[in-house]
């Protein structure tokens, strides 16, 4: 793979209608899943995508996969806008694009062995002769620090961790040009979670692959990622590089998830800034949608849409503070 290319997302929104009625039913309220979603990725690199749950993240990455339908916007592979793909395309395109989920055990088919789960993508796509896609499937087992003979076991008989493992290979299975991963670590122990997202990382150097991250945990996507966007209630409310969003975050509700991750150090612990409910997507507040939970809050963040803008070089804010 070479390092062009990559993914762009422009005004990606969804909007879910609330109906009523059996037989005539008729549109009473729209849920605001994701708004004027708007972000880059370069080809080798890694996106991270984080909030608390509900705030969209999910739906954004379902509809990268193919299994939401926007209701509006565009999402440009390799500069191919693959809204609107027929059919034969959309197949095509899952072998650019694959994915792993959060629950491994959940995620494996328990009446298959590890050499059928890896080789699957590839007999669905008709790829390679049984001895290839043996040979393939031993290829990817060493590659996620597997031993060969684990080739014959079931999901049930490894350990978490084995089973993420496993879920990669998968993953990998069609050489894809990116990777989703949903919470690939957050149904792990701590002490697993770390070897995972080396694998991650060292697996990338080596293939060129782009991933997405979504999480809610910002100290996992710390380690990964090269840009991060914040998600809340559908919308980007901060997008920078790993470095510039955990060294200056602008945004209240950034901050407020970074005062959230424990650290070690007792004497440095970061002040909340979170208060309150999170709104219903039914009936977003107006303006910054975050005002209401803000304890820094003036009197413009409750005038018209916040859109993202560019506070400093690369790093961008919906926050009116920093206009």
């Amino acid at each position: 793979m070479n390092n062009q290319g990559g993914i762009q997302v422009k005004n990606l929104t969804k909007h879910f209608p609330i109906t009523s009625g059996v037989i005539f039913s008729r549109t009473i309220g729209v849920v605001k899943a994701v708004e004027r979603l708007s972000f880059s990725i370069e080809r080798g690199k890694t996106f991270g995508l984080v909030g608390e749950s509900g705030c969209g993240k999910s739906t954004t990455v379902n509809m990268i996969l193919g299994l939401e339908k926007p209701t509006s916007g565009d999402i440009y592979i390799d500069g191919e806008n693959i809204i609107g793909l027929k059919r034969k395309k959309i197949f095509d395109l899952r072998r650019k694009i694959q994915a792993v989920f959060q629950d491994p055990f959940r995620s494996l088919n328990p009446r298959k062995k590890v050499k059928q789960i890896i080789s699957e993508p590839l007999l669905v796509h008709k790829i390679g002769t049984k001895k290839q896609r043996h040979e393939r499937v031993l290829e990817l087992m060493d590659l996620v620090g597997l031993k060969p003979d684990a080739a014959d076991h079931y999901p049930h008989e490894f350990s978490g961790g084995q089973r993420q493992r496993i879920a990669i290979a998968r993953a990998l299975s069609l050489n894809p040009e990116m990777i989703i991963l949903d919470e690939p670590v957050s149904a792990l122990d701590v002490s697993i979670q770390a070897q995972i997202i080396n694998l991650l990382v060292d697996i990338q150097q080596k293939l060129k692959v782009t991933y997405i991250v979504i999480s809610h945990d910002l100290a996992v996507v710390e380690h990964i990622s090269d840009k991060i966007g914040v998600m809340y209630l559908g919308q980007l409310v901060e997008l920078a590089s790993v470095k510039d969003l955990y060294n200056n975050p602008l945004h209240p509700y950034t901050q407020a998830l970074l005062a959230s991750v424990p650290i070690a150090d007792p004497e440095n612990i970061r002040e909340s800034v979170l208060e309150g409910e999170i709104p219903s997507p039914l009936n977003p507040p107006s303006g910054c949608y975050f005002h209401p939970r803000c304890n820094k809050m003036q009197p413009e963040c409750k005038k018209g849409k916040k859109v993202l803008h560019e506070s400093s070089p690369g790093h961008f804010t919906s926050c009116p503070l920093f206009a």
